[in-house]
């Protein structure tokens, strides 16, 4: 059986803990994605329709929120899955297809449009397999399709926001293997992960650390997810008070302020959410229909295609963003109903027949 990643804690976590109040079915999570993912379209839509930069420093704080609270639910996750190789098949199978049919409708109905339509560069079918085949292992090694989206603010990218996919797994990846090793040596392990990557996002963030940009790039957002991790942990021994939500956001703040390396917040950040998670009444949001992630993945290339229509015409940016928002969440439904849904549910049916083809 998969050990329960937790350090020693009562068998009846008081209810005024994290781990006392928080229902794993029953929070404001998903609310709290859904503002985060929206978070990120707001913050690129300045930016990309080439009214300045004003909310660009927004989407790096979603972005860390998002694995803040992926650092707890993935705990939980491992925690109650056995073995690791079918934890890794629930998050390949909640992450994956959607990441995949993405790319492929940028490539094979967004960037042909794009040419035909709004004279966005010239575009083959050639073209468009290379970018699926080379961006499909989740790692975006070609952002672009060569000649495409030149002359708009954000040239060339078609999908700026993916790159963080290969990261979240990455983190799911050392999630499965603090798994195997907890029989062993506990929760310990992640603590230290944890430190040696806040260590190495400091020290790389002030220029006291020479390592590649990816690597300081990873160091930060394990520091977030990690520290989800660690509330997921010590979930039935921290309080859930509101003095202490106080305090996290005001930490949060004072890093922002300061102008600190954004990972000393980690901690208050996790905190923060996991406790807005139980304490805010938007349960219902997103509860049957969590449309967060395609309005992530969605988002980018819809407000590239506005740009490409819109930029330099005069249109306010507030109208480029009401488009951007009732363009994506329409596919992002289409998402959850066609791609996200279907498939989680496919995978849970073979795993129950796996599991009593195992018990037989």
């Amino acid at each position: 059986m998969v050990p329960d990643l937790n350090l020693r804690v009562r068998s009846r976590p008081s209810s005024a803990t994290i781990g006392g109040r928080l229902d794993p079915r029953s929070n404001s999570l998903n609310a709290l994605r859904l503002g985060l993912a929206l978070l990120v379209l707001v913050a690129h839509a300045w930016e990309l329709g080439g009214y300045g930069l004003q909310t660009k420093p927004l989407g790096p704080w979603a972005v860390a929120g998002f694995f803040c609270i992926s650092g707890y639910l993935i705990a939980l996750s491992r925690a109650r899955t056995r073995g690791v190789g079918e934890f890794f098949a629930r998050r390949a199978a909640r992450i994956y297809p959607a990441f995949f049919v993405v790319l492929v409708i940028v490539a094979f109905v967004f960037a042909p449009a794009a040419s035909i339509l709004w004279g966005g560069g010239p575009w083959s079918p050639g073209a468009g397999v290379l970018y699926v085949v080379r961006n499909a292992g989740l790692w975006m090694a070609q952002p672009t399709i060569p000649g495409m989206l030149a002359d708009i603010p954000y040239p060339g990218v078609w999908n700026g926001s993916l790159w963080t996919l290969a990261f979240e797994f990455a983190c799911y990846v050392v999630t499965g293997l603090v798994g195997c090793l907890a029989v062993r040596w506990g929760a310990w392990i992640t603590v230290a992960l944890w430190a040696g990557a806040m260590v190495v996002s400091i020290l790389s963030g002030l220029g006291l650390l020479a390592v590649p940009t990816t690597f300081a790039t990873f160091a930060t957002l394990l520091g977030f997810y990690l520290s989800g991790s660690l509330v997921f942990l010590g979930r039935d021994r921290i309080p859930l008070r509101p003095v202490l939500v106080v305090v996290g956001a005001a930490a949060v703040t004072a890093v922002v302020v300061a102008g600190a390396p954004m990972v000393l917040a980690g901690p208050a950040l996790a905190y923060l959410l996991l406790a807005l998670g139980i304490l805010l009444r938007l349960r219902r949001a997103g509860a049957c229909n969590d449309i967060s992630y395609g309005i992530y993945i969605y988002a980018f290339p819809v407000q590239q295609i506005l740009a490409l229509t819109l930029a330099h015409r005069g249109v306010p940016a507030v109208a480029s963003l009401a488009l951007a928002v009732a363009l994506t969440v329409p596919l992002a439904w289409a998402s959850w109903l066609f791609v996200e849904r279907p498939v989680m549910r496919a995978h849970r049916r073979w795993s129950s027949r796996r599991g009593k083809a195992g018990l037989a």
